[in-house]
This record gives structure tokens, sequence and C-alpha cells, in this order.
């Protein structure tokens, strides 16, 4: 387990040492859970020939370039672990996190209310009929997914995630604005799930900042009361679907999950050996011919109890480091933890999803900086709240 205070692992970065050297069995500790899991992964493939489905023409593909993803966010943890983090690393970060946080949040914002940038996209990117998610980003577009993505979970949850990793590189400062920004651009995105996500992170973050936070949110709700007679034709489809999560029990407003919920259900109820130990990375949608669109099923079906048990206890202990450091960019790490975990009920933010892309590594190199000290030998600033 990790030194609560981080003493030890402050004491080898201080003097130079590597990472994972004998003053840091923290961070190693953490190294070990994740190479378990990338092992429990890779040998979860054997099940797909044990399991013998007969679509492992397309189950095996998708379980290795899942077992690759999580074979990314190892070597990610590995690399982000070895360097020194010094305050000028740190400052470089944050500037760099915070551009690119806005440069998303406006490409968002642009692709909601005009076409353009899709369009001029489609000219420029491979035709139609040429694999990859940039054809069906184009061909097929919906207003709001900036330049990330075909797929609205993921654009939410990279926007959430940028936007965290920027306020957390600004541990120091006021990020009110940057929290008004997160819900404003997720809730263009056209992501339920991730509005929620974005909304429980401000409310978490407002603990912090309750004054503050609670005016500029009265100030930016007054000044769209004023602008929604302006703004009220481009926004009433987006108002529709998103005001659909007051009435989530509504199986008419889950865009089809309840039908595939109830697949994967049957499927692990009448076989317990899959109930157990999971048919295989990359056996839910070739089984299924789709995703799970929630985590905790699709971890169930493809790696069982077993998998479940390890994912669970992994971040239950992730949670519980940055829970005992008290310093400021933990907690944040902490509440953007929180916030993405609610997110799962209805889609595999957590999970290797394909249509996910980069949203896995960059999560891990926000953790590392959440859990690292300064390498100055300067601690990250307390926990405490602003007036």
């Amino acid at each position: 387990m990790a030194d609560p205070g981080g003493s030890q692992l402050l004491g080898g970065l201080d003097h130079g040492r590597p990472l994972f050297g004998a003053g840091t069995p923290g961070l190693a500790a953490s190294l070990e859970r994740v190479l378990l899991i990338f092992g429990l992964s890779a040998l979860s493939l054997v099940l797909l020939f044990i399991m013998q489905d007969g679509h492992l023409d397309v189950a095996l593909p998708f379980g290795i370039f899942q077992v690759y993803k999580l074979f990314q966010l190892t070597a990610m943890f590995w690399i982000v672990s070895r360097l020194s983090l010094s305050a000028g690393l740190l400052r470089t970060w944050g500037r760099v996190a915070t551009a690119g946080f806005l440069f998303t949040a406006a490409t968002v914002t642009w692709t909601y209310f005009s076409p353009f940038l899709p369009k001029l996209l489609g000219q420029i990117l491979p035709g139609s009929g040429v694999p990859g998610h940039w054809d069906f980003y184009y061909q097929s577009y919906d207003p709001g997914l900036g330049t990330l993505s075909y797929n609205h979970g993921f654009v939410a949850s990279m926007l959430l995630l940028q936007g965290a990793f920027a306020m957390l590189m600004r541990a120091d400062r006021s990020n009110s604005w940057l929290l008004l920004l997160v819900v404003l651009t997720c809730f263009l995105s056209g992501a339920r799930a991730g509005l929620v996500g974005a909304v429980v992170f401000v409310l978490l973050e407002g603990i912090r900042t309750p004054l503050r936070s609670t005016l500029m949110i009265l100030l930016v709700g007054l000044g769209g009361v004023f602008a929604l007679p302006y703004l009220q034709t481009d926004l009433d489809k987006i108002i529709a679907r998103q005001s659909t999560i007051l009435e989530a029990g509504n199986t008419e407003n889950l865009a089809g999950r309840a039908e595939i919920w109830q697949s994967y259900l049957r499927s692990l109820l009448d076989e317990p050996v899959r109930l157990l130990l999971g048919s295989g990375m990359g056996s839910g949608i070739g089984n299924h011919g789709v995703n799970a669109h929630m985590m905790v099923l699709q971890v169930l079906y493809d790696t069982g109890l077993a998998g479940l048990s390890v994912m669970v206890l992994f971040f239950g202990v992730l949670m519980s480091q940055l829970h005992r450091l008290r310093q400021r960019r933990a907690s944040m790490a902490l509440n953007l933890l929180i916030s993405l975990w609610i997110t799962t009920v209805a889609t595999e933010t957590l999970f290797p999803n394909p249509a996910f892309g980069s949203f896995l590594p960059m999560l891990t190199l926000v953790m590392i900086v959440a859990l690292t000290p300064l390498a100055t030998g300067h601690p990250q600033p307390p926990f405490r709240k602003e007036d």
C-alpha cells in the first residue's frame, strides 16, 4: 500500500533515483496491479477458444485490440512513472492540457452549430468504403462531435477528462470557468451519460469552492435565459435529447440499451461458467454484435465475476490512495473517477472500448500526475476550501 502522505515516494524522487526504486513502493505496487490486469486480460483470450461460440472471426480481432489498448495503458503507466515531474515540466503540461481542452471545447461547439468542419474533413480524409472511424464520422455525422470521434460518449468523456486534467494542473487557481465549460460542452456533445458525469464532477468540485462556483453558475444561467430566444431553434433538438435524462426509467429513452442488456443478462444467467469466468475479451461484441453499453455487464461477459472483482478491487485501491493523500490534485482526480464511474451505467467508459480511442492512456497520465508529488521536493497544494 502507498504511504498515505506520499513521504516514501517523495524521498525516492528527492535523490534522483528511478521512480521504481526502493523508495517508491506506492507506484511500484500500482504498476504491479496494472500488469496483473493486463496479464489476466491477455490470458482471457484463451477462453474464446474454450467457449467455442462460433463467432471467433469477429471476437478474436476485437479481443486482441482490447488487450492492445491495455498494453498501451500499461506502457503509459510505466513511462510516465519514470519521469521526474518537476514544477517546470508540470507547468508546461498544464499549458498544453488547458490549450488542448479549449481546442476540443471549441470544435465541439463549432460542429454543433455548423457542419462546415465535418464537410471540410470529409473532402480531405479518405472517401467512402475506406476502413476506419473517420469515414463513419463525416458520412453519418451528428452535431457536437468536434473532431474527436463518431461516438457521443467518447466525446463527452474526453471533454470531462481534458477539463479535469487542465484543472488538476492549475490546482492553485480558480477553475470555475473550466467547470462551466465542461458542463456546457458535454451538453452540446449530445451524450446523456456524459452530461450526468460532468454535472456530478461540478457538484463534487463545487464543495471546495461553493460561493465562487455558485455565483458563476448563476451568472451563466442568467445569461443563458437572455440568450435562449436567439438560440432556441438551434438548441431545441439537443434540449429534447438531454431532457430525457430526467426519464431514465423509460425504455424508449435508452436507445435500444434495454434489449442489449437483456440479451447479455440472458447469456450470463444461462451459463454459470460464463458468469464466473467470462467468455474471453472481445466475445461480447462477437456474440451480440454490439457492446453492452454498460461497463459492469461488459466486464462480466468478457471476464466474468473473476474479472469484475479484479477491476473493482483495482479502482477501490486507487481511489483509496487518492483519498488518503488529501492533496488538491489527488482530490480532483478522485472526483473525476467517481464521475466517470457514474457514466459507466450507460457505456463502457473505463473498459478498453475500441470507440474510446486514447481515453484510457490519457486517464492513466492524469492518475499518475495526481499520485506523484513534485520532483523538486515540494508536495502538492494542500486540500482546502476557497472562500
